[in-house]
């Protein structure tokens, strides 16, 4: 053991020597003079070759790792990299500076005309729901299930009816090839097929599904086809769209999310066309967006805010790219507008 305990202590001071030694040469030569030459590197295997580079008695590492290997020759040019970096930040500079201040300007959106339509709706009706099919327009009242229908947007005359078998206020309709469609606030949704009778009523008959989830302030609902129906809720309190989808259980399961590009504080409705693949929104100031869901973050403002005294309430899509929208003012008539989208 002695023999062990002696040739420590050998080390430890030789390794002391060397060390004072080098700080010595250090003080009178000046630092990183003992290293390697600049540019001369010993080199191990790949497998156990250093990441960082050791440095050279110019305080400098001198080589490219990152570029695939350390060598000198791929340093050679580091002197005019770096000058053509610092140019090149030199002239972009204004560019992203630029970039990183806001806009003072905004462009507004550009305000569809709105062409009032000669629909004359009965005295004491007061739609606030709309839906079409085939260029025929029916307007629905949210309480009691009464409705009224015109052939197009030019006829003077109208029909009225009521559904029947509907229980709860009206949250949304739909009307398709299938038939209407009706959210309610009770028992879910409800199918009306055919159209309205010669007495005035219009049968329908509730869905397997089971109710849409509570606290909404905004509801459309359409199919996809005929087994599949989507529908678009809004909850109080945010700022997007839930998109759920009924299984053949009747069940409603949430498939997505779309983020609604209408000011805080402003109501709006809701309305899915093109096979639920579009979703129109209908703010109260009249402003009107369409957004095609499978395109992430694409919408079009068909109509900006229009400032008037009027309240605009529902709305839908309408063949050849248009929508028709209610309007009323106070104390007055509910009409009716189509906007080119």
């Amino acid at each position: 053991p002695w023999k062990l305990f002696r040739g420590a202590c050998i080390t430890a001071i030789s390794m002391w020597v060397f060390i004072i030694f080098g700080r010595g040469f250090e003080q009178v030569n000046g630092e990183r003079q003992l290293l390697m030459q600049d540019g001369w590197f010993e080199r191990g295997p790949v497998h156990v070759q250093n990441w960082m580079s050791p440095w050279t008695r110019k305080g400098t590492r001198q080589e490219m790792c990152h570029a695939g290997g350390c060598d000198r020759r791929l340093s050679a040019g580091q002197t005019e990299v770096a000058s053509m970096a610092q140019s090149l930040m030199a002239a972009f500079a204004p560019l992203a500076d630029a970039l990183d201040t806001p806009s003072k300007t905004s462009v507004a959106p550009q305000v569809a005309e709105m062409q009032k339509v000669g629909v004359q709706w009965p005295a004491d009706f007061r739609p606030t729901l709309l839906t079409s099919h085939h260029g025929m327009l029916a307007a629905f009242e949210r309480e009691g299930g009464r409705g009224v229908l015109v052939q197009s947007v030019s006829a003077k005359d109208f029909t009225t009816f009521k559904l029947q078998g509907i229980d709860g206020e009206i949250l949304a309709t739909t009307w398709d090839k299938f038939g209407l469609l009706v959210a309610t606030s009770g028992a879910g949704l409800a199918e009306c097929t055919g159209s309205p009778g010669a007495d005035g009523k219009w049968a329908c008959r509730q869905l397997a599904l089971e109710a849409l989830p509570s606290g909404s302030k905004a509801v459309a609902v359409a199919r996809q086809s005929s087994n599949l129906i989507r529908a678009a809720v809004a909850f109080e309190g945010e700022d997007s769209v839930v998109l759920m989808d009924a299984t053949e259980d009747g069940i409603w399961v949430t498939v997505g999310e779309v983020h609604v590009p209408v000011a805080d504080g402003i109501r709006f409705e809701l309305s899915l066309a093109n096979a639920a693949q579009e979703l129109i929104i209908f703010a109260a100031d009249g402003a009107i967006v369409k957004r095609t869901i499978s395109a992430r973050g694409a919408h079009k403002v068909v109509s900006g805010a229009h400032g008037t005294n009027m309240a605009f309430h529902g709305a839908c899509g309408m063949a050849g790219d248009r929508v028709a929208h209610l309007a009323s003012e106070s104390g007055a008539a509910f009409l009716l507008f189509v906007t080119r989208a």
